[in-house]
């Protein structure tokens, strides 16, 4: 067995039979068509993963494709990343390049193949606000494939390649990006955050910087506090349901999606007063109640007691069901 723990950011134990890198495109049609009936798990950064079996019998993938290529067409930038670049780099490197859009999403972790997989956001923009296309090899069909932003069905940490699981790995995706900035500064705390550090409100290399201070002060860093980042995803509710709610809890912060409300499942945790809650290894952190953080002592039956412990909670109080947002190898429940 491969000892593979330490490729992910929850650092919980994980074995595999085989390990298989991946370098280039290339390599994987020669590879794939021998993996199409075994068993297989794709592991890019693993900071949204969350094992709760240790052992996996079968071939783990890790999609370490690199590339970065930009096509210009008038002020419109698209650019083909491979799915092996970090995230967080590339967002820094289109920034230098003056090329923006990605400047709410920095500081997110892991690597650009799992970006479109749950349609990562923050602040609010989210992947689908600058995906163009995705390139994937599809075990169905044994061949790489094109889908365009408009296939991948995305929602909020919501895409099709989410819906079915192990048939497609992510090759590189391409981003439709500007030389024109269009600031986003209105959700959460960027506008006073750009004020307390004395930034520009329409720069997008000082709107990166405030965002980058904001989750540098609200969550902990995976490589000191082995974590996942947010734990839980936010309720999407009818407006009569949110307004039930805001009526019963006035403080509970709302947002518009679509014709629905997504409401703030950190502020409900942290409302049944469950920061700093401890089970074994794992608690609730103690600045962000989204974020679960293992002390490097933690095993899965800790996790899933405290996961346990806050969807019940929040069931009872709020009479909602909270969804884990990570990928999981193995089960909850």
């Amino acid at each position: 067995m491969f000892e593979l723990t330490d490729l992910t950011t929850l650092k919980l134990p994980f074995r595999a039979a085989s390990i298989l890198k991946l370098s280039s495109i290339e390599n994987v049609c020669v590879s794939m068509p021998e993996l199409a009936s075994a068993p297989r798990f794709i592991l890019g950064g693993g900071s949204n993963l969350v094992v709760l079996e240790p052992e996996f019998e079968g071939v783990v993938l890790r999609p370490e494709i690199h590339c970065f290529e930009m096509n210009e067409a008038g002020s419109e930038i698209f650019l083909e990343v491979g799915a092996g670049h970090q995230w967080h780099e590339v967002v820094m490197r289109t920034l230098e390049h003056g090329w923006y859009g990605l400047e709410n999403l920095a500081l997110i972790p892991g690597w650009m193949g799992a970006a479109p997989l749950q349609n990562i956001g923050a602040y609010g923009v989210e992947l689908k606000d600058h995906c163009y296309r995705v390139k994937l090899y599809d075990f169905e069909e044994q061949a790489v494939i094109d889908l365009d932003a408009s296939e991948l069905h995305f929602g909020y940490r919501h895409s099709i390649l989410k819906e079915n699981p192990g048939r497609f790995l992510v090759l590189t995706v391409t981003l439709k990006l500007s030389t024109v900035p269009n600031p986003r500064v209105g959700y959460g705390a960027i506008t006073e955050e750009l004020e307390k550090q004395g930034l520009s409100s329409t720069d997008p290399c000082d709107i990166a910087k405030a965002v980058i201070s904001i989750r540098q002060s609200k969550l902990p860093d995976p490589v000191m506090t082995p974590n996942v980042g947010s734990f839980f995803k936010n309720p999407v509710v009818p407006s009569e349901v949110a307004e039930r709610l805001k009526a019963e809890f006035p403080e509970i912060p709302t947002y518009a999606d679509g014709a629905q409300i997504k409401l703030a499942a950190g502020w409900m945790i942290d409302h049944l007063g469950l920061k700093g809650h401890q089970v074994g290894g794992f608690s609730v952190h103690n600045h962000q109640a989204l974020v679960l953080t293992n002390d490097g002592t933690g095993n899965a039956d800790d996790l899933r007691e405290l996961v346990a412990l806050v969807r019940s909670s929040v069931k009872a109080t709020f009479g909602l069901s909270l969804a884990v947002e990570p990928t999981q190898l193995g089960h909850f429940n």
